[in-house]
């Protein structure tokens, strides 16, 4: 039976696959995006929606009649450098944007019964002497684990409307135009490539279209709740994953970038994200009933670029 999903964050990388696999599967859908000018990716059915985080009649009124929300509001992490600014930017469209959509949904007679809320594998922090870490592993002390933790207490108080509740603490999306991959790449493709820092720091990832097929066995499943891990089962550090990029692109494997350099540019950006790493496995996913098709990492990055010859 076709349903009426919300999702917040449509137009980007992850909502803007989820929309069009929602459509495709025959789904009505209501996108709400704070880029108006990027809603032309959007399935000619979507129902188009502006963000107004200020007004949580207007948000409850779009809401009207959906059966859940994907929630997937965020400015990206790896946006720009973690400046006090852009850190607070970082907070602001998170957690008051995810309070925001519970405030609308308490003014509902009727709110949707689910709400799908990202979250992200920095929920964990960084601990080198407790690798990998799941589900029920207990969050981190820094600022990413800090603004998880916060970021799901928002979205967690719609328990109290009697809504179901499922966090989703994603990895790094892989995708062949948008993300962290490009960029990733892009050394490689300039015949730069190489390993980052020692190249020992762990990756967690997960290919675009099973991290859709993940949001929608949560949107299907009426029994699932709590938190769960983005993330395919094939575990690799930063040097095996340069190995992949640089197979599948048919490019060396030869400069690798000293910590010291991604410090300089980067600052905490760079610990977090690029020196530290995250090694994560999921307690709760069980790859073959989500239906995820991309099991390595070769095989993943084969799907995205194709043969580059």
């Amino acid at each position: 039976m076709s349903q009426r999903i919300a999702v917040t964050g449509a137009t980007g990388l992850i909502g803007t696959a989820l929309c069009h696999a929602l459509v495709a599967r025959g789904d009505s859908v209501v996108a709400f995006s704070r880029n108006p000018s990027q809603t032309h990716t959007m399935p000619l059915t979507v129902t188009l929606a502006p963000w107004r985080p200020d007004d949580h009649h207007a948000t409850a009124e779009a809401l009207t009649g959906c059966d859940a929300i994907v929630n997937l509001v965020g400015a990206s992490i790896a946006g720009a450098r973690w400046s006090d600014a852009y850190k607070q930017q970082l907070w602001k469209s998170r957690v008051p944007a995810t309070q925001h959509l519970v405030a609308a949904c308490a003014l509902m007679t009727e709110p949707p019964q689910t709400l799908i809320s990202s979250s992200g594998s920095g929920y964990y922090g960084y601990r080198a002497d407790t690798f990998p870490v799941s589900e029920t592993s207990p969050a981190g002390q820094d600022y990413l684990a800090q603004l998880c933790v916060a970021w799901e207490s928002a979205a967690n108080a719609a328990k109290n409307l009697g809504m179901r509740v499922a966090i989703v603490r994603t990895s790094v999306v892989l995708d062949a135009a948008e993300g962290a991959l490009p960029l990733m790449a892009m050394p490689f493709r300039l015949w730069i490539g190489g390993r980052v820092g020692t190249g020992s720091q762990p990756i967690a990832w997960i290919h675009r279209d099973d991290m859709v097929s993940l949001l929608l066995y949560l949107i299907d499943t009426a029994d699932a709740s709590g938190a769960f891990n983005a993330v395919a089962t094939e575990r690799v550090d930063n040097r095996t994953f340069s190995t992949a990029i640089a197979t599948t692109l048919r490019r060396p494997n030869w400069v690798p970038v000293p910590a010291f350099v991604l410090r300089l540019l980067f600052g905490e950006m760079a610990e977090s994200l690029l020196l530290n790493g995250q090694s994560m496995y999921s307690e709760r996913i069980h790859p073959a009933d989500v239906g995820f098709r991309h099991t390595t990492l070769i095989a993943a990055l084969t799907d995205l670029w194709g043969d580059p010859a």
